[in-house]
């Protein structure tokens, strides 16, 4: 199932949870600063982590296709078994008539396999070093 991101405004919705290890598409609707749709000139989207800890961080750059009807963009990412639990966000890059833009979509990546090791908070023997 893809992940849809739209527009800053669906951040409300909160943030969408991915599965480590598992396939997904990541989309994004594209558009010019009256609401039209656009297809771009080239569009890529890369992973970054956020918080203390990015060890594997960021994933990508991954060139995005045409999805659907215009305006609609994205790519296919196999995330690994090992990516790092937590706050991530989408960075959608994309040029139109040789301007660039960029969009920042917050996902969280959760460990399905083992579930309990997204809810405990750290062992009181370890600290976050800032």
């Amino acid at each position: 199932m893809p992940l849809h991101f739209f527009n800053i405004e669906d951040a409300d919705l909160g943030k969408q949870e991915v599965a480590r290890g598992t396939k997904k598409q990541f989309e994004v609707y594209i558009t010019d600063t009256g609401g039209s749709a656009q297809d771009p000139d080239s569009c890529s989207v890369a992973l970054v982590k956020t918080g203390e800890y990015s060890y594997d961080s960021p994933q990508g750059p991954y060139t995005c296709a045409k999805t659907g009807e215009t305006g609609y963009w994205g790519a296919v990412v196999q995330l690994s078994d090992s990516i790092t639990l937590g706050d991530w966000v989408a960075r959608f890059t994309w040029i139109v008539d040789g301007v660039s833009n960029d969009e920042d979509f917050p996902f969280v990546i959760i460990d399905k396999v083992r579930p309990y090791i997204n809810q405990y908070p750290l062992p009181p023997n370890v600290k976050v070093v800032e």
